[in-house]
């Protein structure tokens, strides 16, 4: 045994061997100490006392899955080696063999998989001019790639693999790609990097793999000829499936091939920033986007959902189609809360066909199947009332799988055990010679009742009955009491405690014919539940094809659901410039909100009059707060959700940018502000006339003036550089910035609005026009819970800097496109914030042209020079 263990650990590589021995699994040697030591379980050894001692340990089969999915939480993969013979039939050594290769990226089943989450394998093909990124769920079925042949492939490259987060990913041998671009996406999504032979990636192989994988003569079907690296990407995926699986994957029946420029491009940097998926204080979905908008009812629902809100769409007519059904949905409640009620009760398709295909689908899963099927028929008696284009097309290409669910009702019990080893998975009436070995064993069983009667009469023994254990068989269990009435012809087999076990020649007799008849009806049950596998594995294509209506349904439901229950209003989506929104909301912070309403605010930008708003205000006031909540309805808008506003126009957005937080990498070697000015660069480099800018606080990490010139370089550059115009909106404490509203024409100073008693301040959550002329920091100092000391202190010194006679010089020249300001002071002291607004009025007016204002401008810009000027030392 051991040396056929040895081969099948020898195949394994360096994956763990589950080696089947009866009920358990066991592991042996260098796998047992390992597998103990990451399972907590005991480590025992046979041998012991002599050299060639064996480690080992072991796990119930039926908790396996458990314990297999620690193992893999912890990067381990696991062989399973099954008994591929019944061992009271085999001649010798039973018949093992690896089955399947279980690893991260390969689950199927188990704890492992989170029922609204994909769990991706993913594959990378490189060259010198561009690179593809395949990826699949063996799970559901899903099987995509895309290519870049640009020369920034590195940076999508790198923006796909953190949107996919997979759990596995196979890199060719030599590597050709930096390490660190495929390091763990974040702490939820650990990814397992996979060496894989590079003659995998070949094209020719790769090609007729998938060839191969879909049965087909060419790959044009899939748009995937002409693309190599593509081609490459794929089939070396296809390859690695097959080769842990050891199976065909029938339900690998499509490749779907995209273009990442059909969607928003959203970086690892915005979406953290934003918090689409993942909340960095809760380390999971709660506080996300996702986790408010997610009212779908199935797990397939939920990864589409999901997809979608990580793809927000940039083409027009699918974005008005999905907003067309939303609307119907919204405005047909009673439709939609029918549909969501049944669609409550679905079981998750995909998943459970990819266990059908792969022929480890449990009875009760089957039953399951079943049930849901025959509940499709009311789902699409109310999609055929529908009008919107999108709903449809559903109803148009639906299929009632009625022909599959009668396949299985007829075959299967209403209530199966649990596995089929149990038996009794087979309907009564479904096969004559089952039926008539059941009849055979029932009939045994009621000679048992018969017989147990007849002895306790013959022996007067009255606590006399039949017992049955795996190890003796059927025996008479007499109590010890009651021994000595026992008759001559018993036959002691067992003594207990408290009672005898014996047989008789009659008992053991028929106890053969029965165990025979039971052994033969579970043989033909294998069989025919086989039989019955294999007849539904011919129309998996079928169930995945209903599996994507049902999952649009679920979103296109949910969203209506939010948008009734949050009060969401649909959106005018176009192809122009324009930016509007008028009572906007945070969508996440206005869910959480419990102790006070949630204030809303509007938001106008185009590329053309008001390219850049400049936000100034104190902290805690709701600058960050209205960034983000610009961009997140923006991007509910182009998933083809309803938004948290009262009305919106927005035109198409390709790209949103952050720039907002402040966070270090020390692991990477990049402090604060370095990794601000990365961000900022990538922004700066990679902008388009159709991109949505958030920068917040620029500078801030460095010392005043260093912030201060890179910031006002920043603004005049998105101004004013060649003909892009982003739609951006510019936070800051610099209220130095607000005088570039006198040279940039763009450019429109905001502000958060505050309302002062005394010493305190009250923040309005209200973003108006105008610049802020203080930031309140010692107010929000109070409000964070400095020492009071501390708090009198600082005023002290602020009332000395504000009153201080160290009035900077101010020194600039006009321009027409980009003014140069040099600010200076005495001694090196920065400037007071007082002596800043001061400054920056006075620059206004150098830069201005008073005859080119209004008069009721020209009148208001003088009277705030004049009521400051009064009060400068």
């Amino acid at each position: 045994m051991m040396e056929q263990y040895q081969r099948l650990k020898d195949k394994a590589g360096d994956a763990l061997l589950f080696f089947r021995m009866g009920d358990f699994y066991e592991l042996f040697q260098d796998d047992a100490v390992v597998a103990s030591q990451a399972l907590n379980i005991a480590l025992t050894a046979r041998n012991k006392q002599q050299d060639d001692s064996i480690s080992m340990c072991g796990v119930p089969i039926h908790s396996a899955e458990s314990y297999i999915d620690r193992l893999l939480q912890q990067g381990f993969k696991v062989a399973i080696a099954e008994q591929l013979e019944d061992p009271r039939q085999a001649e010798g050594l039973v018949k093992r063999d690896i089955v399947r290769v279980i690893t991260p990226g390969t689950v199927v089943s188990g704890p492992t998989l989170t029922p609204k989450e994909h769990n991706f394998l993913a594959s990378i093909a490189v060259t010198p001019g561009g690179a593809a990124l395949a990826y699949v769920d063996v799970s559901t079925g899903t099987f995509a790639v895309t290519v870049w042949d640009s020369p920034d492939w590195p940076q999508a490259l790198h923006r796909e693999y953190t949107r996919v987060q997979p759990r596995e990913v196979l890199i060719p041998e030599p590597l050709e790609i930096p390490l660190d671009m495929l390091q763990a996406t974040s702490p939820a999504f650990p990814t397992t990097l996979q060496p894989w032979a590079a003659h995998y990636f070949h094209q020719d192989r790769a090609y007729r793999t998938l060839l191969q994988q879909f049965a087909v003569h060419t790959l044009d079907g899939f748009g995937c000829e002409g693309h190599p690296l593509a081609i490459a990407a794929a089939g070396a995926l296809v390859a690695y499936v097959h080769e842990t699986q050891h199976h065909t994957m029938p339900h690998l029946t499509s490749l779907r091939l995209y273009s990442t420029g059909d969607f928003m491009v959203l970086d690892e940097t915005t979406r953290r920033h934003l918090e689409l998926t993942y909340s960095q204080m809760s380390q999971g979905r709660a506080g996300s986007l996702l986790a408010v908008i997610d009212y779908t009812l199935t797990a397939m629902g939920g990864r589409l959902l999901l997809q979608w809100l990580s793809q927000p769409l940039c083409q027009l007519r699918p974005l008005q189609e999905r907003q067309e059904a939303v609307a119907e949905l919204v405005e047909q409640s009673t439709r939609r809360a029918r549909l969501r009620q049944t669609l409550d009760t679905l079981v998750d398709f995909e998943r459970m066909l990819s266990r059908l295909a792969l022929g480890t689908i449990t009875p009760r899963e089957l039953i399951a199947l079943c049930r849901a099927i025959v509940r499709l028929p009311a789902i699409a008696t109310e999609l055929r009332g529908c009008r919107s284009r999108l709903l449809t097309t559903l109803t148009a290409q639906w299929d009632p799988l009625d022909d599959l669910a009668i396949l299985i009702a007829n075959a299967i019990v209403d209530d199966p055990p649990a596995t089929l080893r149990d038996g009794h998975v087979i309907r009564t009436g479904y096969h004559a010679e089952l039926d008539a070995l059941r009849e055979h064993g029932a009939s045994g069983t009621a000679w048992l009742n018969y017989f147990e009667a007849q002895e306790r009469q013959r022996t007067g023994i009255t606590s006399l009955r039949i017992g049955f254990n795996k190890v003796f068989g059927y025996y008479i269990e007499v109590r010890k009491t009651h021994v000595s009435q026992v008759p001559a012809d018993y036959l002691r087999k067992q003594t207990l405690v408290h009672a005898e076990r014996f047989i008789t020649p009659a008992l053991k007799d028929r106890e053969v014919h029965m165990l025979r008849a039971v052994e033969e009806a579970l043989s033909l049950e294998r069989q025919l539940y086989e039989a019955l596998h294999q007849q539904l594995a011919q129309h998996v294509h079928r169930l995945q094809h209903m599996a994507q209506i049902l999952s649009q349904l679920d979103v296109l439901a949910a969203l209506a659901e939010v948008a009734v229950t949050r009060q969401y209003s649909r959106p005018t989506l176009d192809d122009s410039d324009i930016l509007a929104i008028t009572d906007g909301r945070h969508p996440v912070l206005e869910a959480m909100a419990q102790e006070e309403r949630f204030v809303p605010n509007d938001t106008f930008l185009d590329r053309e009059r008001r390219q850049i708003l400049l936000l100034t205000g104190p902290n805690m006031a709701g600058k960050s707060t209205y960034m983000r909540q610009v961009a997140l309805i923006v991007i509910l808008a182009q998933i083809g959700s309803f938004i948290p506003a009262r009305t919106a126009h927005i035109g198409l957005i390709d790209r949103v940018f952050t720039r907002v937080g402040a966070h270090d990498m020390l692991g990477k070697g990049q402090s604060t502000f370095m990794v601000e000015m990365t961000e900022t660069a990538n922004i700066l480099h990679n902008v388009s006339a159709r991109s949505l800018v958030l920068l917040d606080e620029i500078g801030r990490g460095t010392s005043t003036y260093d912030g201060i010139s890179i910031a006002w370089a920043v603004v005049e550059y998105l101004h004013d550089h060649g003909d892009l115009h982003p739609r951006t909106l510019f936070a800051t404490h610099y209220h130095e910035l607000t005088v570039l509203a006198a040279s940039l024409t763009r450019l429109h100073n905001y502000s958060a609005a505050v309302q002062e008693h005394g010493d305190k301040v009250l923040f309005l959550r209200r973003i108006l026009p105008g610049s802020a002329d203080r930031s309140y920091g010692i107010q929000v100092a109070r409000l964070a819970g400095l020492p009071a000391h501390v708090l009198q202190r600082a005023h002290q010194l602020l009332t000395h800097f504000e009153s201080s006679s160290s009035m900077a010089s101010v020194a600039s020249r006009k321009r027409r496109a980009t003014p140069q300001t040099t600010l200076s002071t005495h001694a090196g002291n920065q400037l007071s914030l007082f002596e800043s607004l001061t400054i920056q009025l006075l620059q206004a007016l150098r830069s201005l042209d008073l005859d080119a204002l209004s008069p009721g401008e020209a009148a208001a810009t003088l009277a705030e020079f004049q009521q400051r000027a009064q009060r400068l030392p």
